[in-house]
This record gives structure tokens, sequence and C-alpha cells, in this order.
């Protein structure tokens, strides 16, 4: 995974629909941060971290650690899921499309 990188942050306070802060970790890939890959899948994670993805990766050397305010300066469709509860994912097909939300299923223990 590549090293987090430092931006300014763009967004105004008034602007900001999260409780998060800005700063909140975001993982994302290369390419949706390089490639301009649309944001299909968003996770709100138990730990409070968000991921922010495009379907095409989960091969670790891809992903990308960046702040919700960068995620969201990327593609502002993110805000309107700023409600969504810890343990809950989105996705869409498009990103014309709208956001379908559910709680994420837990794998259950391994014994």
């Amino acid at each position: 995974m590549d090293k987090p990188h430092m931006h300014e942050q763009e967004l105004a306070a008034d602007e900001w629909p999260f409780a998060d802060p800005t700063n909140t970790v975001a993982i994302t890939t290369r390419q949706v941060l390089r490639e301009g890959y649309p944001v299909l899948f968003v996770s709100h994670d138990p730990d409070g971290n968000w991921q922010v993805l495009c379907g095409t990766t989960t091969d670790e050397k891809d992903a990308l650690v960046i702040c919700l305010g960068e995620a969201v300066q990327h593609d502002r469709s993110i805000a309107g899921l700023a409600d969504m509860p810890r343990g809950w994912s989105a996705w869409r097909r498009s990103p014309g499309d709208s956001w379908t939300r559910e709680p994420r299923s837990l794998e259950p223990d391994a014994e």
C-alpha cells in the first residue's frame, strides 16, 4: 500500500456534511485517485474509517490511504453518504445512479 500523501483541504467548514473530521482515514485505489475510475462502492467500516472504491481491484498494491476530505473532493456524491452508520456500505452501478445502502454482513468467526 502506498504511503499517505498530504494535500491542502479545499472544502469550507460549512460545506462539510460528515460528523467525522475531514482527516478521517479513507482507503481508495490508484485506479480511483490516479486513473479516473468512478467510485462505485463506499464502506463506513466498524472502526470509523471509510473505503472509497471502484470495484475493479482488491489487490493491496493498488490501495492508497487518503483522508475523507480528499475523497469527497474527488467525488462530491460521496457527501450524500455522510449519514451512513458505521458497519454499512453503499454501491451503485454507475456514477449517475443513486446509492443503494445496507448493513455489511460480518463474516462468522473462524474456529
